[in-house]
C-alpha cells in the first residue's frame, strides 16, 4: 500500500459529490453506464476509489467519480471501501497520484490534459510541470505544449465537451480557435449534427474559411444560405446523404467551373448507357478533354477476342 493511502470503508453520506477540485473532466452530469452498474451490483466496486479527507468526516473525490455514483444509486445508505489520501497530503503529490491512476487503464483526452494542466499550473511552477508531468502526458517537455494546450480553452464548453468525446478532430479544434466565435459555432453544429468523420471536418473548414474570404465575409453568413438550411434539415434524407449534398454544395461554390464541367460529363456518360463493365474516367479537375475508356474482361481469351475485332477495326479504318 501506498504511504499516501490507506483503506477504509467510507460512508457515501460523507463523500462531497459536488465538489470537482481534482476532476479533470469537462462533465459534470455523469451518469454511470448500464454495464458499470450491472457490474458492481454483480460484484461491488472491484477498483477501490481514491478520496481525499479534507476535515474530520468530510472527504473529496479524487478518481473514481462515476464509480461512486453507481454504488451510491444502488446502496444509497451503505458505506464503500476506498482509498483515502490523508489531508497533510501536498496536491502535487494528489495530482500525481490522479494521473498514475487514470493511466493505469487508459489514455488521457485532449481537453482531460487541458484541464489537468490548468489546474497543476495553479500550485507549481512551469520547470516542474515540464520535467515531471509533460512526458506522461504525452506533451513535448517544453513552455510552448503547455500554452497551446491551455489555448483550447478559448473553445466554448460544447466544443470543448465534443472534443473530450471524440466528436471534434483535435487538429480541427485547434483550427477553431483561429476563428471568430460565430465561425466555429456555425461549423461545429454542422459537425456535429452530421457526424462528420475527421476528413470531412478539415474539407468542410478548409473550404469554407477559402471561400468566406474569397467572399469577404464570415464562414457563419457563409452558411446562413437557404439552400444549405434546406440540406441540413431535409426531413427525408440522413446525415451521410445530407453530408453529400452540402459538400456538393460547397464543391460548386469552390469551383464552378469544374463542377459545371462534372455535371455536363455526368450526363454525357448517362446518356451513352454502358454496360456494367465499362467505365469512362475524365481527367482531374477537367484540365482537358481527354478521358480513360476501361474496360473489365472475366478473363484472357474474352480479352483476346476483344482486342483482335478492336485490331481489325482499326486496320480496316487505315484502309
Amino acid at each position: 500500500m501506498s504511504p499516501i493511502l490507506n483503506f477504509k470503508n467510507i460512508a457515501l453520506s460523507q463523500i462531497d459529490f459536488d465538489d470537482f477540485s481534482y476532476s479533470i473532466s469537462p462533465e459534470r452530469d455523469i451518469v454511470p453506464d448500464e454495464t458499470l452498474n450491472k457490474s458492481i451490483s454483480r460484484h461491488g466496486i472491484l477498483r477501490p476509489p481514491i478520496i481525499r479527507k479534507i476535515a474530520p468526516g468530510f472527504y473529496n473525490i479524487v478518481s473514481g467519480r462515476k464509480r461512486l455514483l453507481a454504488f451510491q444509486s444502488l446502496n444509497a445508505e451503505s458505506t464503500c471501501a476506498c482509498l483515502v489520501i490523508s489531508p497533510h497530503v501536498p496536491e502535487v503529490d494528489i495530482f500525481s497520484l490522479l494521473l498514475e491512476e487514470i493511466q493505469l487503464t487508459r489514455e488521457f483526452t485532449t481537453i482531460e490534459k487541458a484541464i489537468f494542466l490548468q489546474k497543476i499550473t495553479k500550485i507549481i511552477d512551469e520547470s516542474q510541470i515540464i520535467s515531471e508531468f509533460l512526458p506522461h502526458l504525452g506533451l513535448a517537455p517544453d513552455s510552448f505544449s503547455i500554452k497551446y494546450t491551455l489555448k483550447l480553452f478559448d473553445l466554448e464548453d460544447p466544443i470543448r465537451r465534443s472534443i473530450h468525446h471524440g466528436q471534434i478532430n483535435e487538429t480541427v479544434a485547434y483550427d477553431f480557435i483561429l476563428l471568430s466565435p460565430q465561425d466555429r459555432m456555425a461549423l461545429f453544429k454542422i459537425i456535429t449534427s452530421l457526424r462528420l468523420s475527421f476528413s470531412f471536418q478539415r474539407k468542410l473548414l478548409n473550404v469554407c474559411r477559402e471561400l468566406a474570404s474569397r467572399g469577404n465575409i464570415s464562414i457563419a453568413a457563409l452558411l446562413d444560405n437557404e439552400e444549405v438550411h434546406g440540406i441540413l434539415h431535409h426531413q427525408d434524407a440522413n446525415p451521410p446523404q445530407k453530408t453529400k449534398n452540402l459538400m456538393l454544395w460547397l464543391s460548386r461554390k469552390h469551383m464552378p467551373r469544374s463542377s459545371q464541367a462534372a455535371e455536363e460529363f455526368r450526363h454525357f456518360i448517362a446518356a451513352m448507357q454502358l454496360p456494367k463493365n465499362v467505365s469512362v474516367v475524365h481527367t482531374p479537375f477537367f484540365e482537358d478533354d481527354s478521358m480513360i475508356l476501361s474496360i473489365t474482361f472475366p478473363n484472357r481469351k474474352s480479352l483476346q477476342d476483344a482486342w483482335e475485332k478492336i485490331r481489325h477495326a482499326e486496320h480496316g479504318n487505315d484502309n
